[in-house]
């Protein structure tokens, strides 16, 4: 009982952080910020993916851009070529995904660590290659619905959010419904399956887990999840081009979300805001990007040696600190 109200305490908590940054942003930011901001959302799809599979099983995957990239070119497929709605391009792109996820499980029920890390590159990698070959759904005829001239069709953002503040809300309100499910479900029977098997695959089996579900199970809701990012940034930019989704990137995000904290849904969201907001920032400042990647890599070597659990453990170290030093509220007699 007492784990049902914590959760549904921490689910109402994002709830409102949601609520007052949607509603604060838009206003408070200008033109480029907010595009960032809307990014950083999107972004906080695969890392969430990605925390889910690393901070739950210690699966380490690759290829959450590669899932993204898939999402956005059904999205561009179905929206452009049969003039599909945005709710109904988010539901497809995150089933088509779910389905390259849960293949992509398989080998991951006998790979860990170094070895399945390379296996989910070769996967990005081969998918970055497709994308390239193919490119994105642009108005074009046939199958693959490509052209390389004429006038190029770009997917239009659904009637409730064309401004860039109502989609800015619209994305944020898809990331706090993962945030929220991931945490139901990491509360669940499932997520204590899930630990289980992290700890000890040969414990969790003696106790009658089905480890091998638990995986598939794993891949393919953070597959999915990248799914609907990638249909999120579809409609954010109208077009997308196969450079956004190379197996690099998957790497930036993975180590990202070690810095971050792949257990918390606020280290998902440092890794999503390190991700775009940051070279963004610096870049405002006159400071090239790429420097961005110096500082990543000292941060990634924090972690590793005196961090473990990521900034977001950190940071909620500092908060229990501040607040056991707070005087104790008394009780005013009566």
């Amino acid at each position: 009982m007492k784990q049902f109200v914590v959760s549904h305490r921490a689910s109402a908590g994002w709830l409102l952080a949601v609520v007052a940054i949607g509603v604060l942003v838009p206003d408070a930011f200008g033109a480029g910020w907010l595009s960032t901001f809307t990014t950083c959302a999107v972004v906080a799809l695969p890392a969430a993916g990605v925390g889910l599979l690393y901070g739950e099983l210690g699966l380490t995957s690759l290829t959450q851009f590669a899932f993204v990239g898939i999402g956005g070119w059904v999205a561009l497929r179905l929206g452009i070529g049969f003039g599909w709605p945005m709710p109904a391009l988010i539901a497809a792109a995150a089933v088509v995904t779910a389905l390259f996820g849960a293949a992509l499980s398989i080998p991951a029920l006998r790979l860990r660590d170094l070895y399945l890390a390379l296996v989910t590159l070769l996967v990005a990698a081969s998918v970055n290659i497709a994308l390239n070959a193919t490119g994105f759904p642009n108005g074009g005829s046939g199958f693959l619905g490509y052209q390389s001239v004429g006038k190029l069709s770009r997917l239009p953002r659904p009637s409730f959010a064309t401004s860039d503040a109502g989609y800015f809300r619209l994305v944020l309100a898809h990331a706090a419904v993962v945030f929220v499910g991931f945490g139901l479900v990491k509360r669940s029977a499932v997520g204590r399956a899930w630990a289980l098997t992290a700890q000890s695959e040969g414990a969790a089996r003696a106790s009658g887990v089905k480890v091998t579900q638990l995986k598939v199970l794993a891949f393919t809701m953070a597959a999915a999840v990248s799914g609907i990012a990638g249909a999120l940034i579809a409609g954010q930019l109208g077009q997308l081009a196969p450079s956004t989704f190379q197996p690099s990137n998957s790497i930036l995000l993975f180590a990202l979300v070690v810095i971050g904290g792949a257990r918390s849904p606020l280290g998902w969201c440092i890794a999503a805001l390190l991700y775009r907001a940051a070279p963004y920032l610096l870049d405002q400042w006159g400071i090239d990007g790429n420097v961005a990647m110096m500082i990543f890599g000292a941060a990634v070597l924090h972690n590793l040696l005196s961090a473990p659990g990521g900034l977001a453990e950190q940071l909620s170290g500092l908060a229990r600190l501040v607040r056991s030093k707070l005087p104790s509220r008394t009780r005013v007699p009566a």
